[in-house]
Parts: structure tokens; C-alpha cells; sequence
């Protein structure tokens, strides 16, 4: 019990600040990696193509990652070790039966609770204040637009929706399975346990963005977690996969899977490659260099699954996230949160050109002193891996068409209170290439979105972000980069002047990138 009552207090406490409307930014994350030199893995460097060299029954055919390079040695050791990993799928009965449908729902329900409480409580929040007639008054008043800070509507509300989700997902639930539950959480929350109108945009956000991220932790905590490990690597492989999915660790505590030890591997893994980069950006006023004040980033970059292996799709099976945190100069501490992920899609190959095409998933947060742009999309992708005949050489290129159900920028005309944007809906356009050289690396990124105000004043926008980057191989796994960030905004207001503005940003750092993810776990 006393376990089970450290856990309750651990994910009471990560989770409070999701949904206190009064706190303006987290806390700053400091993340330490550690890493040691792996005889399985000779690593080129990030931002080439992952491929591996196996002919087990585990890894068939080359992988081509975009963007990431990973390259495992054709020896008998790498090859041992490959083979002796079972591939098990996700929804395998046996090693992960399903609990029965009480126990997820009681989570959500213990979980929306328990945070009341500690907002009235400990938090002594007035918001969460709740009586008979507050949820009396809820269903009278109807659903409404909210005006809380930026991040808290599109980024906290989303971390919160993962652990509904995970509350089914790690009891069992398939991926389409656990969704409801991230929607029923919402709900709950919105109506019954705050005194102020159930928010829409944090429904939909809670529940859409909860999915995404709730399967992309998911899969990482996959990752982590070794149930044929014992001792201190089996404690620090559960603890790492608790402080990625809270809620995952909890089940697995109360049905004793926590110390459970099993011959075959219970989930699915899939490659992962994982840089860290760190260094300077500078936001600039306008189209001038160097009018900004400097300021320290932090830079991940991800991709999990192999885009061009054939193979039957699943849910998520293959996602990108990129992610850049700030440090000092004034700036928002979280800067940049995108990815998108697969949902369902069909491999194909096009001469010697490896294709897939199919259905994505996107979720996208901009914050910085000069723009905010953040928005849930949903679209069709195409993505290619054409390597040149000389084998140094390869370009990997992806293009999303995108709907957006939800969205939101910043805007001068829309500025009171907490609120400094529009909400919006509309579409987007995705464009990313990647020309892979023996040196080194040249990429282009650009991303168009057209907005529609529904909720602000009214006005139609085009916001562009072109990211052009170059990376230098330095040594081993160590490289050099620098990125270009051109900003563009083109507002048409119905009741202000138009609005035009350019700006840039421009950033120095150093990348290094960890190898081979999912062996070094093990």
C-alpha cells in the first residue's frame, strides 16, 4: 500500500500544474543522458538514414530512417543479440491480458478526484471550488471558448489527456480502445470538477493531443521497460519507464508486473534514434541579424519505426517529434513541441525509390516572444528515401496536405487577460528535405498554415516558418550544426489594419546522437 500510495502522490504532483489556470509556465526541465560505447552499434551520425544489417526474422530488409543515421555491424554478436529478442505484438493476449474495464475507468475517475482535491486543498484554487450547483450550472451554460495562457490550452491540457489514456492503454487496450477514455476524462473534468463553463478548446485538445501523446509515451516507456531483466537494471528500467508514463507504472505496481520476470519480451519495439543538441539562438527583430538578445537552447530530435519497411501499418508504429527548450533572454521555456505520427498507411517502392504513403496524425506548439502558433491536423503524407549510386549520398523528402480541426496564433487585436491569440480552424501544408552528404548533412523544413479566426477577431491568416539547417561531422557521433528560422505572418482583418511581419532566427549548437536506443536499454 504504501507503494501504491507513492505512486498516487507522484503522478498527483506531475499532473497538478496541467490544469491550475493560474500558472503561467512549468517548471524548467533538466534532462540528463547518460550513454556508453555499445559493440552492437557503429554510429555515423544524426540526420542520415537509419539502416540496419541483419537477416534475422526480426529486421528483414534494410531501414532508411529520414533525417537519422544508425548502422548496426554484420557480426556475429550483433546478430546473436538480435536474434535472441522475441517481437511480440503490443495486443498479445497471454503477455498482456487485458484488466477488466473497472479498473481504467476507476483511474480516470480516482485521478480528476484526486486532483480536485488538491486544487481546493493544497492549491486553494478558486476555480476548483465545486458544489452541486456549479455542476448544476455547467449543464445550463453550455460549452465555451476559454481564455487561459497559451501553454496551458495547448500543452498542459494535452499532457493531462495521455494519462486518461494511459489509464486503458497500459491495462491492455488497444490504441483505438484507450481513446474514449481520454475523451470521458475530459469531460468529467470540464463539467463536473470546476465552477467555470465547460471549455470546448480544452475538450478537444485534452482528448485529440492527449491520444497523441498518450500513444507516443506509450511506446517510449515500451522501450524502457525489460521484463526479463533482474536487479538494479530491472529497478532503474521501471523507475525510467514511470517518469515517462505515470500511469503505467501504477498498473504495473498493483498487478505486480513491476517485479514479474518472463523469458520473451512482452512488447513490440521498434527502432529509435534520439540526438541532443545544445547551444545559442538569437530571436532578431524583423529581417535584421544580430537585434536580439542571445539565449541558451536545447534541442531533441526523434524518430521511432522505420517509415520504409514494408510492413503492415499500426497506429504510431513510425512518429517524428522534435522539440526545442529556452533558456534565459525572457524567452518562453518551452519553445517548440511538434511530431506527427502514422495512423494507417501502405509501403511501396518506385524503382529503386522506397515510398509510403498514408494517413498522419500532427501536432504542432510554437512559443516565443515574437509568434505563437500551435494547432492539431490530420492529412495525408507522402514520404521517399532515393539514395544516389554514390552511397554517401541520399535524399529523404516527406510532404503532408493537412486539415486543422483546431489551431491558434497570436494576435495584437485579440490581446486581454490571459489570452494573446485567436483560435482558429483551417489547413496546412508540410514540406521537409533532407540532402545527405559523406560531410555532413543539408536540411529544409517549411510549414504554411492558413488559419481562420472562430474565435477572436475576425481575420484570415497565412503563417510560414522556413527552417533551412546544416550539420558538419565533427567526430564519431559528435557534430556542429546551424539553423535559419524565417518567420512570416500575412493577416487580413475585417475590422484592423492587415497585418505583415517578417522575422528571424538564427542558432549555433552542437549535436550529439545517442546510439541505438532500444539495445543500449537493454
Amino acid at each position: 500500500m504504501k507503494k501504491v500510495f507513492t505512486y498516487s502522490v507522484f503522478i498527483l504532483f506531475v499532473t497538478n500544474y496541467c490544469f491550475s489556470q493560474s500558472n503561467d509556465y512549468f517548471e524548467k526541465i533538466s534532462i540528463k543522458f547518460n550513454d556508453k560505447n555499445n559493440s552492437l552499434a557503429s554510429v555515423n551520425r544524426i540526420n542520415k538514414p537509419l539502416i540496419f544489417k541483419d537477416n534475422s526474422s526480426v529486421y528483414k530488409e534494410n531501414l532508411e530512417l529520414p533525417a537519422l543515421t544508425l548502422s548496426v555491424n554484420e557480426n556475429s554478436s550483433s546478430k546473436k543479440n538480435l536474434k535472441n529478442r522475441s517481437f511480440i505484438s503490443l495486443n498479445d493476449d497471454k503477455l498482456n491480458p487485458k484488466l477488466p474495464i473497472w479498473i481504467p475507468i476507476s483511474e480516470v475517475i480516482g485521478l480528476n478526484l484526486g486532483l480536485g482535491a488538491f486544487n481546493t486543498y493544497v492549491g486553494k484554487s478558486e476555480f476548483a471550488k465545486i458544489s452541486f450547483k456549479t455542476i448544476q450550472k455547467n449543464f445550463q451554460t453550455g460549452s465555451v471558448w476559454d481564455t487561459d495562457f497559451f501553454i496551458t490550452n495547448f500543452f498542459a491540457h494535452p499532457y493531462h489527456g495521455n494519462l486518461y489514456f494511459n489509464t486503458a492503454r497500459s491495462s491492455g487496450y488497444s490504441f483505438y480502445e484507450s481513446a474514449p477514455f481520454a475523451l470521458g476524462g475530459s469531460l468529467m473534468w470540464e463539467i463536473f470538477m470546476e465552477n467555470e463553463p465547460p471549455s470546448l478548446n480544452d475538450l478537444i485538445n485534452t482528448t485529440i493531443s492527449g491520444i497523441f501523446l498518450g500513444e507516443v509515451l506509450y511506446r517510449l516507456s515500451s522501450l524502457v521497460i525489460d521484463e526479463r531483466q533482474t536487479g538494479f537494471k530491472r529497478v532503474m528500467s521501471e523507475i525510467g519507464a514511470g517518469l515517462l508514463n505515470p500511469f503505467r507504472a501504477f498498473n504495473r505496481l498493483i498487478t505486480k508486473r513491476s517485479w514479474k520476470v518472463v523469458q520473451q519480451e512482452a512488447y513490440e519495439v521498434e527502432p529509435l534514434d534520439f540526438s541532443l543538441s545544445y547551444g545559442v539562438s538569437r530571436t532578431n527583430d524583423g529581417t535584421q541579424f544580430f537585434t536580439g538578445l542571445a539565449n541558451g537552447i536545447l534541442k531533441f530530435d526523434m524518430v521511432y519505426g522505420n517509415p520504409f519497411k514494408e510492413q503492415k501499418r499500426n497506429p504510431f508504429d513510425f512518429f517524428r517529434i522534435r522539440s526545442n527548450f529556452n533558456f534565459g533572454a525572457g524567452q518562453p521555456p518551452i519553445g517548440t513541441v511538434t511530431g506527427y505520427g502514422i495512423i494507417a498507411g501502405q509501403n511501396f517502392s518506385v524503382k529503386n525509390q522506397k515510398m509510403l504513403a498514408g494517413a498522419f496524425q500532427h501536432y504542432d506548439f510554437f512559443d516565443n516572444n515574437i509568434f505563437e502558433v500551435a494547432g492539431i491536423s490530420f492529412g495525408a503524407g507522402l514520404m521517399s528515401y532515393f539514395p544516389s549510386k554514390n552511397k554517401d549520398q541520399s535524399i529523404v523528402t516527406s510532404v503532408h496536405l493537412n486539415l486543422m480541426p483546431l489551431g491558434a496564433s497570436n494576435s495584437a487585436y485579440s490581446s486581454f487577460g490571459l489570452k494573446t491569440y485567436n483560435y482558429s480552424v483551417g489547413a496546412n501544408m508540410k514540406f521537409e528535405s533532407l540532402l545527405d552528404f559523406s560531410w555532413g548533412d543539408a536540411l529544409i523544413n517549411y510549414n504554411l498554415y492558413f488559419l481562420h479566426t472562430v474565435i477572436g477577431e475576425e481575420s484570415n491568416e497565412l503563417v510560414g516558418i522556413l527552417k533551412p539547417r546544416l550539420n558538419v561531422d565533427v567526430y564519431k557521433n559528435l557534430s556542429i550544426g546551424t539553423e535559419f528560422v524565417f518567420y512570416h505572418r500575412e493577416g487580413y482583418y475585417a475590422d484592423y489594419p492587415d497585418v505583415h511581419i517578417n522575422n528571424n532566427e538564427t542558432s549555433l549548437f552542437v549535436t550529439y546522437q545517442f546510439k541505438n536506443i532500444h539495445n543500449l536499454l537493454r
